[in-house]
């Protein structure tokens, strides 16, 4: 069976509480980022040779029992692990030549947005709402239905604070082709 992954974008109006959960993630999947990229650049310098995905991870670990970071358990992990693979794909294109170095993520940037998988069903519409890991139910403006598996959501808000989701959802070819049926 053939399928295809397609995405979808929809405004989400979380709550005050649910504001604050999602904003702690983002800056947790930015301090992420940047505390990694400081850590690879530094471990490149000194040794000349950069760390990979894995070994980020077994850190992030480490990391989120130290007393003075404790507060990334708060987050998502599956976001914190996402902005790793970011990291790590970033690397990746500057190797090949693809992209420049890595920059790190500013906290005043125009927008900004974290990705959490779906495991486990944790991602799901339920009526006019979206589950959310660590968040939970928060109410969605969805303007078109869809048949399929949700693969991960992007959590994003832009600079005058408006909340987005985006949905990769993988569709078998049927559904694609014949949409009612």
């Amino acid at each position: 069976m053939e399928t295809y992954t397609l995405g979808y974008k929809f405004r989400i109006y979380p709550n005050k509480t649910q504001a604050r959960l999602i904003n702690r993630t983002l800056g947790c999947a930015r301090f992420v980022f940047n505390h990694f990229l400081a850590v690879r650049r530094d471990e490149c310098k000194a040794n000349h040779h950069s760390l990979t995905y894995v070994k980020t991870s077994q850190f992030l670990i480490d990391l989120k029992k130290r007393e003075d970071t404790s507060w990334l358990s708060e987050a998502d992990s599956m976001a914190l692990q996402e902005s790793l693979r970011n990291l790590d794909r970033a690397y990746e294109n500057f190797f090949q030549k693809r992209a420049g170095y890595p920059r790190f993520k500013s906290k005043h940037s125009r927008s900004q947005s974290y990705r959490t998988r779906n495991q486990g069903n944790g991602i799901r519409i339920e009526g006019n709402r979206i589950k959310l890991p660590k968040v939970g139910l928060v109410k969605i403006k969805q303007s078109r239905t869809f048949e399929g598996r949700i693969l991960n959501a992007t959590v994003s808000r832009t600079a005058s604070g408006t909340y987005f989701v985006s949905l990769c959802v993988e569709m078998d070819k049927t559904a694609l082709l014949h949409p009612n049926g």
